[in-house]
């Protein structure tokens, strides 16, 4: 009986070392991530903020295709064509 307990022990022990080790292992890989993706995020800012004007320019012309005369100019064409 007290072999098998103690078999049982060391499989409990081992087990248990072993999914420390996947943990710390894993936890290093998350480490390596968050480091990359704050590499990552401070190198896309300046891109990003680069590409401000071309997004102030889609969005005045996606006001202006939203705008009424638009909607005139559409209704006009329409008019004009026969449809």
């Amino acid at each position: 009986m007290n072999t098998i307990l103690v078999v049982c022990a060391v499989i409990a022990t081992l087990a248990f070392v072993a999914l420390a080790i996947q943990a710390i292992l894993t936890l290093q890989q998350l480490r390596n991530t968050a480091r990359a993706m704050e590499f990552l995020a401070l190198n896309a800012d300046g891109k990003l903020t680069a590409l401000d004007p071309v997004m102030d320019t889609m969005k005045s012309v996606s006001g202006a295709l939203t705008s009424g005369w638009f909607k005139i100019a559409k209704a006009a064409y329409g008019l004009l064509t026969g449809k």
